[in-house]
């Protein structure tokens, strides 16, 4: 972790329950957030989605993005935010549909006349796999050996016109981490098993109100459902069937531990995204074995579609 004078907060499974339980919460307290899908498709070119990214809106501001999948900058346009509204990036793990798209926005952002710093938090390093500030900086930081030199100035601010990027490595270790951005806006994140890829759960939360995002991961390890807990809306991968292969479920959530793990957590409502070929062909299937588990709303992540979190 860099010296950014991040905290992190360890918080158990009963302390989320209890302050954070969604029947407990009158619509009117999330009448501010709403998430809007950026993203909505997996690494493949022919499905013509976009790859996977959110974009969580408060009180009318698009204020945080979860992941950067490519093709998501067009649709941000789309979106009407303004970049300068964002408060951070969380990227879920390191694969190409999650973060190809960061220094498009990164460039984008020197023409909007942004002048407030930007968090980029992501996971810590493993094997074959950076970690996120190690990521930033292969990306940007050298200017002799990183992928954008030109744009080093966003990482050590040269001049005046130029907006500073901070990336931070999450390391939860199987506790919940959490960080405020605004005296009402936070973060909260915890580690989940995406095969040998670092990856992270995210939950952002607007006072009492919350929406968490699985990322990809296969349900093993048992976190997602303490992050989870009472969150009005889950943003759960859905991207293979449930006869898929051994490799495919140790990197993705089946639609019954889908099913499930909503179901556990007590969230209000599902929305399914991440699809891919594999995923769409068995979706009406995979919708059946996931409402024979879960009691919520399931819904489908549309492209530009926004989803009001109640």
């Amino acid at each position: 972790m860099n010296k950014a004078g991040l905290s992190f907060i360890a918080l158990t499974a009963m302390l989320w329950s209890a302050n954070l339980s969604a029947s407990q919460q009158p619509i009117e307290q999330c009448a501010g957030m709403q998430v809007q899908t950026l993203g909505a498709g997996g690494p493949e070119i022919n499905d013509g989605l976009a790859s996977t990214s959110f974009l969580v809106w408060i009180n009318g501001k698009g204020s945080v993005m979860v992941d950067a999948g490519g093709g998501s900058s067009l649709n941000f346009e789309q979106s009407t935010a303004n970049f300068n509204d964002l408060q951070a990036i969380l990227l879920t793990h390191l694969h190409v549909d999650h973060s190809a798209a960061l220094p498009v926005y990164i460039k984008a952002g020197f023409f909007t006349g942004r002048d407030q710093p930007l968090g980029i938090f992501g996971p810590n390093s493993a094997a074959n796999f950076p970690s996120t500030t190690e990521f930033v900086s292969a990306l940007f930081d050298d200017r002799q050996k990183s992928a954008f030199p030109y744009l080093s100035d966003n990482v050590r601010q040269q001049a005046s016109t130029d907006y500073l990027i901070q990336p931070h490595n999450i390391v939860p270790d199987n506790k919940v981490w959490q960080q405020a951005l605004t005296d009402e806006l936070s973060i909260a994140a915890i580690n989940v098993l995406h095969g040998p890829v670092p990856a992270l759960a995210w939950r952002v939360s607007l006072g009492e109100c919350s929406v968490t995002f699985s990322g990809d991961m296969n349900g093993r390890s048992g976190n997602l459902p303490v992050l989870a807990e009472g969150t009005q809306l889950l943003v759960a991968n859905n991207a293979i069937g449930q006869e898929a292969g051994r490799v495919e479920k140790s990197l993705h959530m089946t639609p019954q531990t889908i099913g499930e793990i909503a179901q556990q957590a007590k969230v209000n409502q599902l929305m399914l995204a991440h699809f891919m070929l594999r995923s769409t062909k068995t979706l009406d299937e995979s919708l059946a074995i996931i409402k024979a588990d879960f009691t919520g709303k399931v819904m489908l992540a549309k492209e530009l579609e926004s989803i009001q979190v109640k």
